[in-house]
């Protein structure tokens, strides 16, 4: 049984991304800037929280310790002084390629080295980097492409980062950019590779030329494919640059009448709202007119700890 069955919306917040300040001076850079950001949308309902890793001038800090696991570990520690949210920190890579577990060092050294007095739990995969296979409808598995050449005795694995992630106990959130993405993905569930229940994020773009163009028409094409193998999920949108507030609340009351939670935040629509707190509030208000209550961030852990043994 999925949250929304339960009565129950969980509201994700992607506090800064990319953003400038120039745009909203309340987008969160530092450590002490996102913790306190993270707090306020806590107490607003947010169960989790989605950051990147900031300099005071805005820079993405990569190499902020050694590993660019510093300013994500400060921002959590900080945070969980104060109250519980799910703290996810972003998988920007050092390289090319983050389908491989070296090039997102800063994940594994928040597990390793983990903040004080909380943990690591949620780390963000995205699905364009999944990589390319092939599906074999007779046996119902995945098989390996190498260049143009389709090995049919080969056994799939999937990407290295995912199976690392698996290993240290963390759980997956994808995000899918594009129909190929939500296919993929989904043979990945079939197969056995990634865990159920699925966390996933369905990723749309005003500004950028990635994937369909934000509609209620494209979130049901992504559905459709989604559903079609019947997998135990919970599913977020996240819509980059809305032009106005009234396109923004149609299509999140269109995502949320189908079954889908809430990506919010001035990371991604800076020029909406006052502070990220607020896009919370808007959220849960929204969600509340459907006879929904905010989910705690202990109700959503809890629906995804046993995910790993899943597999």
């Amino acid at each position: 049984m999925g949250l929304f069955d339960e009565g129950k919306v969980a509201v994700r917040v992607g506090v800064n991304e990319m953003q400038p300040k120039a745009l909203n001076p309340r987008i969160p850079y530092g450590a002490e800037e996102v913790a306190a950001d993270a707090i306020e949308c806590s107490r607003a309902g947010a169960a989790i929280v989605h950051f990147h890793s900031r300099t005071d001038d805005g820079a993405q800090a990569l190499d902020d310790d050694g590993n660019g696991a510093g300013i994500y570990r400060r921002a959590m520690e900080l945070t969980a002084a104060e109250c519980d949210i799910i703290m996810e920190p972003t998988n920007l890579p050092r390289g090319n390629d983050p389908s491989r577990a070296v090039d997102v060092p800063h994940l594994w050294a928040l597990v390793d080295n983990p903040p004080q007095g909380t943990r690591l739990e949620v780390v963000n995969l995205d699905g364009f980097r999944f990589g390319r296979a092939g599906w074999d409808n007779d046996e119902q598995r995945l098989i390996v492409i190498n260049g143009r050449v389709w090995d049919r005795g080969a056994t799939f694995e999937g990407p290295e980062v995912i199976r690392e992630t698996i290993a240290r106990g963390l759980v997956p959130c994808f995000g899918v950019f594009d129909l190929g993405d939500t296919r993929m993905l989904s043979a990945f569930a079939a197969a056995g590779l990634v865990p159920r229940p699925v966390l996933l994020q369905i990723n749309f773009f005003c500004d950028l030329m990635t994937g369909p163009t934000p509609s209620i028409d494209a979130l049901d094409a992504v559905l459709a494919e989604w559903r079609r193998r019947d997998i135990d999920s919970e599913i977020f949108l996240f819509v980059r640059a809305m032009p106005d507030r009234a396109s923004y609340e149609a299509l999140f009351e269109a995502a949320i009448d189908r079954g889908v939670h809430p990506r919010v935040g001035l990371g991604d629509n800076p020029h909406l709202f006052e502070r990220n707190c607020d896009m919370v509030e808007h959220a849960i208000e929204m969600a509340g007119r459907k006879g929904l209550e905010p989910v705690s961030a202990a109700t959503l852990r809890a629906r995804f700890e046993p995910s790993t043994a899943n597999i």
